[in-house]
């Protein structure tokens, strides 16, 4: 099911992006103006400009996926250090041979200054900081938005020319039978419908976790588990080798 949530102006992420930066760039090409004038704070927000959407992207499409959506938070935090410091060492390089000493004629406060150095990630921080509350506010959005939809709700299931209306909660696990799947209940009722594991996972809530190449769990309903297998009322269905015990938790 998908969102009806549009965060995006014209309904584009393109465009949305393309409109921030834009935006940004002019923001902050008015605020930093000093004695050198707005030329030279443009073309500063200019060269900067890269670095920092580079920071932004890496943490918003890498980081924030990888490591925080799946609770590794010592990982996200070492690659967030890095990605600040990095992009701090980099802005530095840009700001000492294409501003300072291009424009200023000014190399004084050195290449590596500890003070400019701290306020160059400082600076980058702010941004990815800001961007990535965002991004947790559109995410916790759209699963709230999937989570009241579906909450109490009736999943229409196709089965032998029939519809079958279940209670999502009624649901205990769903078994990938190649080009089909059964749905499993709690009164151990089974329903065999044509569909993929797939596509079956996104029309179910986020309380329902893919822990096998074949199965989908309703976690909710899980009473044990172990490296090998989950038990859901009197049956134990297999667990894939890569599933770590946070997706079998709320």
């Amino acid at each position: 099911m998908k969102s009806t949530t549009n965060f995006y102006f014209f309904g584009s992420r393109i465009a949305t992006h393309c409109i921030f930066w834009v935006l940004y760039y002019i923001l902050f090409g008015l605020i930093w103006a000093g004695e050198e004038g707005y030329l030279a704070s443009f073309y500063l927000e200019f060269i900067l400009l890269p670095t920092r959407i580079l920071a932004a992207y890496i943490t918003l499409y890498y980081l924030l996926p990888q490591f925080l959506l799946k609770k590794k938070y010592i990982g996200f935090l070492l690659g967030y250090a890095t990605v600040l410091i990095l992009g701090g060492i980099l802005q530095r390089i840009f700001i000492h041979f294409f501003y300072e000493a291009l424009l200023l004629n000014d190399s004084a406060s050195g290449l590596f200054s500890i003070r400019m150095l701290v306020r160059a990630i400082i600076l980058i921080n702010t941004t990815v900081l800001f961007l990535l509350g965002i991004k947790l506010f559109q995410l916790w959005a759209i699963e709230h938005e999937k989570n009241n939809r579906l909450e109490g709700e009736i999943l229409e299931i196709r089965s032998n020319r029939k519809t079958h209306r279940v209670p999502v909660e009624n649901i205990l696990f769903v078994e990938g039978l190649g080009n089909y799947v059964t749905f499993h209940l709690k009164d151990k009722a089974k329903i065999t419908s044509y569909a993929s594991i797939k596509g079956t996972l996104e029309q179910l809530p986020s309380h329902f976790r893919r822990v096998h190449k074949s199965y989908i769990v309703n976690i909710e309903h899980i009473k044990s588990y172990d490296a090998l297998s989950i038990d859901i009322q009197d049956t134990s269905i297999p667990r894939g080798k890569s599933i770590s015990d946070d997706v079998l938790l709320n």
